[in-house]
C-alpha cells in the first residue's frame, strides 16, 4: 500500500491585539503604596479552538508590580498577580476541526494607582495566530504497465507532542562586587536553550537560567544583580530514538528568591517545557510518467513543499539613549533593566545574499533619583534595532523566519537626564525555499481536464489585521514585489478594503 502524506494546508494567519483590564488589591500583610514605580508581564496561553468563524484563545497572564511605599518613598517593595483572560477573533473560513497555533506577548502596560491598596492595570496582548487543516495525499504506488520517474524528497514527520513541568533549584552566590542582601524584592528570570539530544525513549535538554535579582542592600539602598546557573533535565518520552530530532519552548510559570545569607540567595524556577518529536526521512515521490499508455492518463495533486535552505543562530546589539522625562527627578544611578519585544514591530525579510530583520525593543528602567531620600523612579526606553545577516545562498524569493528573544538588556548613567540601554538579542534564524511538486496519485481511463493557464497576478482585498508581512506570508511571495507592482511608498499605511495586486509564487 503506499504511504500516505500529511499536508498541512494554511487556512488563515492574522495578528490580533487585545486589552485586558484587571484590578490589583495590595494585601494587609504588605504596607500601602505611595506611587507605582514599574510592572513587568509575560502571557502564557493555555488553551486554543477553532469555531465556526471563530478562533477562540486562553491564557494567563502573570503580572509583578514594583511600587514605592507610603511611609518611606526609597523602600520598593513587589507584589504578584495572575489573571486569566479569554479572547474571541472573527477569522473568516475557520471551521471546527481546525488546528489553531498561537504565540503571545505582552507589548504594552498600563498602570494607575487608584488608591494606597488599589492598582488598575491594562495589558496590551499581540497574538500571531495560524489556522491550519490537515489533508492527506496518497501518492500512486506501483501500477502494471506504467513506469513512473520519482524524485526524492527529505520531509519532517510530527511523531509526538509532550508537556513537562520541572521545578529546579539552585543557591547562587552574588558577584564579589555586589552588595551585601538585607531584603530581597523579587526575582526574574528567563531560560535560554543551549542543547537538544534525543536518546532511546527519552528527550535531554540542557540550558541556562538568568536570573535577574532585585534587592535592597544592608546599607538600605537598592541594588541589582543577574545569577545565571545552568540545568540539565532528561524526560522520559516512550518511542524516540536517538536518530530523530526533538524541538523544545520553555516558559517560566513560577519563580522565587529566599535569603540564604547575605551573600547568597535560594532560587526557585518552575518551568514548561512543550517537546515536539520529529522523524526526518527522504520519500521518493512520483512526478511524472516515463512512457505514457494510450488511453490512460495520470491523476495529479500539486503540494508546496517547504524545503529548508539555511539555519542560523546568531546575537545583535540595539542602543539607545533615553532621557528622563519631564518632571521626573535626575538620575542618581541606574539599578535594573528590562524588557521585551514589542508585538507586531518584528520584520523578516529575505534578500539576495541574507535576511535583513528589524524591530523594536520596549525597555524598563528602574533608577534611584538623585534626592536626598533616594526615592526610585521608572524610565521607559524604545530601542530599534535592524541588522542583515549575510547568508550567500539566500535569495529574495524565499522564505525567512526568525525566533528572536532577549539576551540581556543593561543600562547605565550618561548623563544626570540620560541613560545609555543596551539590548542583546538572540536570532534563531530559518531560510527556506517553496517548491511545488505534481504527485501523481492515480490513473484514469479518461483525460484530466488540465488547468487553463492563470492570471499573473492575484486580487487580494486587505482585511482588518492585515499587514504587507502576513499577506507576503500568506501566498509565498516577499513585501518588495508586492509595494513594487502595486506602487506602495509606505508600507504600514494599509487601508481596509483597499485592493492589491499579489504575483503568483
Amino acid at each position: 500500500m503506499p504511504e500516505q502524506l500529511q499536508v498541512n494546508e494554511s487556512i488563515a494567519t492574522r495578528t490580533s491585539q487585545t486589552r485586558v483590564s484587571r484590578n490589583l488589591n495590595i494585601p494587609s500583610t504588605l504596607p500601602a503604596a505611595a506611587r507605582v514605580v514599574s510592572a513587568n508581564a509575560r502571557v502564557e496561553i493555555t488553551d486554543t479552538s477553532a469555531e465556526r468563524g471563530v478562533v477562540v484563545i486562553s491564557g494567563i497572564i502573570r503580572v509583578t508590580v514594583y511600587y514605592a511605599t507610603l511611609d518611606d518613598p526609597s523602600n520598593v517593595v513587589s507584589v504578584r498577580r495572575s489573571f486569566t483572560f479569554t479572547d474571541r477573533e472573527v477569522i473568516s473560513g475557520v471551521r471546527p476541526g481546525y488546528q489553531v497555533d498561537v504565540e503571545s506577548l505582552i507589548s504594552d502596560i498600563d498602570f494607575e494607582l487608584l488608591n494606597d491598596r488599589l492598582i488598575e492595570l491594562e495589558f496590551t496582548v499581540v497574538s500571531d495566530i495560524e489556522v491550519t487543516t490537515v489533508d492527506v495525499v496518497t501518492p500512486i504506488g506501483e501500477a502494471p504497465d506504467f513506469d513512473f520517474r520519482r524524485r526524492r524528497y527529505t520531509i519532517q514527520r510530527r511523531l509526538r507532542e509532550r508537556n513537562f513541568t520541572r521545578e529546579l533549584e539552585s543557591v547562587e552566590r552574588l558577584p564579589s562586587g555586589a552588595s551585601d542582601i538585607d531584603r530581597i524584592i523579587d526575582v526574574d528570570s528567563t531560560v535560554q536553550i543551549i542543547d537538544v539530544s534525543t536518546g532511546y525513549d527519552r528527550v535531554t535538554v540542557r540550558g541556562t537560567i538568568r536570573s535577574n535579582l532585585l534587592y535592597v542592600a544592608a546599607g538600605e539602598d537598592v541594588e541589582y544583580s543577574s545569577l545565571s546557573y545552568g540545568f540539565n533535565e532528561t524526560f522520559p518520552f516512550s518511542g524516540v530514538t536517538p536518530e530523530m530530532n526533538a524541538f523544545v519552548d520553555t516558559s517560566v510559570i513560577s519563580e522565587s528568591a529566599q535569603k540564604v545569607d547575605n551573600r547568597r540567595v535560594r532560587i526557585n524556577t518552575e518551568l514548561r517545557f512543550q517537546i515536539l518529536v520529529v522523524l526526518e526521512e527522504t520519500v521518493e515521490l512520483p512526478t511524472d510518467i516515463i512512457s505514457p499508455v494510450d488511453g490512460m492518463f495520470p491523476v495529479r495533486r500539486t503540494v508546496i513543499v517547504e524545503r529548508i535552505v539555511a539555519e542560523e543562530r546568531t546575537r545583535i546589539q540595539a542602543r539607545d539613549q533615553v532621557t528622563v522625562a519631564a518632571g521626573n527627578p535626575d538620575v542618581g544611578r541606574v539599578i535594573s533593566a528590562s524588557g521585551n519585544i514589542r508585538g507586531a514591530s518584528l520584520e523578516v525579510e529575505a534578500q539576495n545574499g541574507g535576511v535583513l530583520i528589524s524591530g523594536v525593543v520596549d525597555a524598563n528602567i528602574i533608577y534611584v533619583a538623585d534626592l536626598p531620600d533616594q526615592p526610585v523612579y521608572f524610565a521607559p526606553a524604545v530601542i530599534t534595532f535592524s541588522s542583515f545577516i549575510n547568508i550567500p545562498q539566500v535569495t529574495s524569493n524565499m522564505e525567512a523566519y526568525a525566533d528572536i528573544s532577549i539576551n540581556r538588556i543593561t543600562a547605565n548613567r550618561a548623563s544626570e537626564r540620560q541613560i545609555t540601554v543596551i539590548a542583546v538579542l538572540n536570532v534563531n534564524l530559518v531560510v527556506t525555499e517553496r517548491v511545488r511538486v505534481p504527485i501523481i496519485t492515480g490513473i484514469s481511463e479518461q483525460p484530466i481536464q488540465e488547468p487553463t493557464a492563470p492570471s499573473q497576478y492575484i486580487t487580494y482585498t486587505v482585511k482588518s489585521g492585515d499587514t504587507l508581512y502576513l499577506i507576503a506570508q500568506r501566498f509565498g511571495v516577499t513585501v518588495n514585489r508586492i509595494t513594487s507592482i502595486n506602487n506602495i511608498t509606505d508600507p504600514g499605511e494599509l487601508q481596509i478594503g483597499q485592493r492589491l495586486l499579489i504575483p503568483r509564487g
